[in-house]
């Protein structure tokens, strides 16, 4: 506790705590022994830049959320964020210790290599062929996007639904690419009839939309991390 006076965090004021660059986390732990029992005070330091690094790390393997398949949606914010999280690290980067700075530096290249691939893929036009395909395989082989009507819409997002589920974890990224793009034209369909549907149909509609964006999310992350981890 000497040593944290000296550091002034803790004098006791509150506004000077976020200045401050460490915190203590202090723990109470009881042990029964035959004379009675035994309390022991553990109080542990933590710098407020490795926890920042540890944010860092966990929102780099699993908080790139969407960016794969919806990339030119997502890059400015995802990119935004980026920067934000590596500014208040690299204010903060002298108290890292040498291994946690080879780790930083180490996380912030794979990142700009991983965005570099995906901003790259998401610049090159789907082949028109291939996306016909892929829209007979979602939407059924009779279906066309454009004459689809109010009634067909909820059997409609539930066949994809279906098949999303079933395939989901045999495609590849670029799989992946045309089934969202098929999304987001199903969708922009929606949009345009859903004066005609039912209370119960755009209730439908709506969480078979958010299972499929939590199903999205999932597959860009295992992405992202597994780009991390090579």
């Amino acid at each position: 506790m000497k040593k944290l006076a000296i550091w002034g965090c803790a004098l006791g004021l509150a506004a000077a705590l976020p200045a401050c660059e460490s915190r203590t986390t202090t723990t109470t732990q009881t042990t029964a022994t035959t004379e009675g029992t035994d309390t022991t005070t553990v109080t542990r330091r933590q710098t407020k830049v490795s926890n920042e690094l540890e944010d860092f790390r966990s929102w780099v393997r699993t908080k790139a959320n969407r960016t794969d398949s919806s990339a030119r949606e997502n890059w400015p914010e995802v990119k935004e964020d980026f920067k934000r999280r590596t500014a208040r690290i690299d204010r903060k980067a002298d108290s890292l210790s040498a291994d946690a700075r080879a780790e930083y530096a180490r996380l912030k290249a794979d990142y700009q290599t991983w965005e570099e691939k995906n901003q790259s893929r998401a610049q090159q036009p789907l082949d028109a062929n291939k996306l016909r395909q892929w829209e007979q395989e979602l939407l059924g082989p009779t279906k066309e996007l454009a004459t689809l009507t109010a009634a067909d819409l909820r059997e409609t997002y539930l066949l994809f639904m279906g098949i999303v589920r079933a395939k989901k974890n045999k495609w590849t990224q670029d799989d992946w690419d045309y089934v969202d793009n098929v999304y987001s034209r199903l969708n922009d369909r929606k949009e345009e009839l859903e004066g005609g549907l039912s209370a119960a149909d755009l209730l439908k509609i709506k969480s078979l939309q958010t299972e499929y964006l939590a199903l999205e999310a999932a597959q860009d992350a295992k992405d992202l991390y597994q780009h991390v981890k090579k």
